[in-house]
């Protein structure tokens, strides 16, 4: 096997990827089993041109990557070939295995998931690696034949074929994710390691979307070809259709302040939230967020379900069971968010999607955060004395300034919110207490307008984050929320004040995913088995979370009462005790492990 030109072996190398993306194309018909585009022509269109070029992809840039830097060095075809046979029999092997498994769990392969697979997987991924690699030395000296033979080719084309429809797709994802169009978006979360490109602050700066007019107009799609129903889509949500029937409603208020954690409610930081709590309210003090973003702790709270589902309900737009509900017993939505609905936390895409007219932020958007969070309040105000007095309310108020740590300037002097020392994080710290004291006020404000006109007895109130905040309490170099899974990250407040009920101190561990089922239950009358469209259990309960899957945007971590599991995108993983130090012995709980893969797979078909 004499050593070759080096245009001769890129050559080879471009017709074996091409070779190759047909392979792992057929391959990965798997992860769409039981999948089918939303039935419209643009979302075939996109189908048609997505899934040949991500496989295209998915063969080309690794290969090239891998043997560009060696055939500059050596042009030795021997090696070339060795080295990509071997490549592409792993991928095929890997891409089979992780596609088994996606269809059953909906996980993708990692250092985690890798503990839970057993013998006969691992037996599989060996025979489907040995038949690979027989088929690939096969097919890469057919090619070296194709290649080295004198007859026409036409790779130019085939590659302008391949370029157009790498662009098109990504063209088409860019304009139906500003478009909220479910049809297209969906397609992609079936796709191993697929990111679609967004560009919808371009896109509506040069006036070709809409945001306002395309969101109703997917809702008015949706609604009248039922693609919201989980019954037609890839979703199973809710398991089993809700039985619900309230006699007697009660309004629900839910408060969050953006990364608030739960050691600032006291009386130095929130004098006001801390009295109220002790007096008015059920307090759980050990109560954690799903996640230590915006997005996944606020998908946790209002789906009560582990963030690995955040992808796909977002992509199909599929709304909270819980606020299905609320709109089918006519209750008036006031929803408020100081920040946007849309950017991180996607709630007009997701608990939100089929609320019309839906508020999409608070204008001015560039204003502070605290003065946007006043802005809020008095919109909110306004709406709650202007509504309809004959129906309950349900109102969400999202206040901003505790996640700028932004507040108005009087309270730079306040003497028991100054610094310990001159240092950054100190500085830090102390503009954060700040913003909390600001918004304490804020709530305050919200409680006395309330008890003016005379709803606090019927009004079940919920007073929350979304994540903490961390500024290197733990000693791991930590800033900041999604940067680690500590308890200063993921431990939020949560403080109900429930009509009917004393006040009272919970010590369980409790989580977001409890909040859900409370309200399904006491407020709403729904007597399913809370398992039907959550993870969690009544916060009244009393149960404690054995386990709890966290997430960020782009990893999660599986917590447990002794230590935390952290994964990483490139399937590493490590495991550390609740100072955040690595355990140097970690235990690894198959029946945990596979109580998570499960509890990510239940609402998939």
């Amino acid at each position: 096997m004499p050593d070759v030109g080096r245009k001769q072996i890129f050559r080879w190398m471009g017709w074996f990827a091409l070779a190759n993306a047909l392979v792992l194309a057929v391959v990965g018909l798997r992860y769409f089993q039981g999948f089918s585009p939303g039935g419209t022509g643009l979302s075939w269109l996109y189908l048609l041109l997505v899934f040949p070029a991500h496989h295209v992809l998915l063969a080309v840039l690794p290969l090239f990557l891998l043997l560009t830097p060696i055939v500059l060095l050596r042009s030795s075809r021997r090696l070339i070939t060795f080295i990509a046979v071997v490549l592409f029999a792993l991928m095929i092997a890997v891409i089979n295995l992780d596609s088994l498994l996606w269809s059953q769990s909906r996980f993708h392969l990692n250092g985690l998931t890798v503990q839970i697979l057993g013998v006969s997987s691992w037996v599989f991924a060996g025979v489907i690696l040995l038949i690979s690699l027989f088929f690939e030395s096969l097919l890469a000296g057919w090619i070296w034949h194709w290649v080295n033979a004198k007859n026409k080719r036409r790779g130019g084309l085939i590659s302008v074929l391949a370029i157009v429809a790498i662009l098109g797709s990504q063209l088409i994802h860019a304009w139906a994710d500003a478009a909220y169009y479910v049809p297209v978006t969906s397609v992609g979360q079936q796709l191993p390691v697929y990111k679609g490109f967004t560009a919808k602050r371009q896109l509506v700066g040069l006036g070709l979307v809409d945001p306002d007019v395309s969101r109703e107009r997917e809702i008015a799609r949706r609604l009248s070809r039922q693609l919201g129903d989980s019954r037609k889509g890839a979703l199973n949500y809710p398991l089993q259709p809700l039985q619900c029937h309230n006699e007697k409603p009660m309004n629900v208020l839910l408060i969050m302040a953006d990364a608030l954690r739960w050691d600032m409610v006291d009386e130095k930081t929130m004098p006001f939230l801390s009295r109220y709590g002790n007096t008015h309210g059920q307090q759980f003090l050990q109560h954690f967020s799903g996640g230590n973003s915006s997005r996944m702790g606020v998908f946790s709270l209002f789906y009560g379900l582990p963030p690995g589902y955040w992808g796909s309900f977002e992509s199909m737009q599929r709304s909270a069971v819980l606020i299905d509900e609320l709109q089918k017993q006519n209750y008036q939505l006031g929803l408020f968010s100081s920040a946007t609905m849309y950017r991180p936390v996607a709630l007009d895409r997701t608990a939100f999607s089929n609320v019309p007219n839906l508020r999409l932020q608070t204008e001015p958007a560039d204003a502070p955060a605290w003065q946007r969070d006043l802005i809020m309040l008095e919109d909110w105000q306004n709406w709650l004395v202007k509504r309809d007095r004959s129906s309950p309310f349900f109102g969400f108020l999202f206040f901003d300034s505790t996640n700028a740590q932004e507040y108005p300037p009087e309270l730079e002097s306040e003497p028991d919110l100054q610094p310990e020392n001159e240092q950054e994080l100190s500085l830090e710290f102390a503009n954060y207490r700040r913003s909390a004291r600001f918004v304490d006020g804020l709530l305050a404000s919200v409680m006395a307008q309330l008890n003016t006109l005379n709803l606090a007895d019927n009004t079940v109130i919920v007073i929350t984050s979304d994540h903490g905040e961390e500024f290197d309490e733990s000693g791991a170099g930590l800033r900041d929320h999604g940067s680690g899974y500590t308890r200063y990250q993921l431990q939020v407040p949560l403080i109900i004040r429930w009509p009917g009920r004393e006040s009272k101190i919970f010590d369980h561990r409790s989580s977001h995913y409890d909040i859900v089922p409370t309200l399904m239950q006491n407020v709403l009358g729904c007597r399913n088995d809370p398992a039907d469209y959550s993870s969690g259990h009544n916060l009244f309960a009393g149960k404690n979370w054995d386990w709890l899957l966290a997430g960020s945007y782009y990893n999660y971590a599986v917590l447990e009462p002794d230590q935390i599991t952290v994964t990483y995108p490139n399937g590493q993983y490590e495991v550390r005790d609740w100072n955040y130090r690595i355990l140097s012995q970690p235990k690894v709980r198959g029946d945990v492990l596979m109580s998570v893969t499960q509890e990510n797979s239940r609402f998939y078909r």
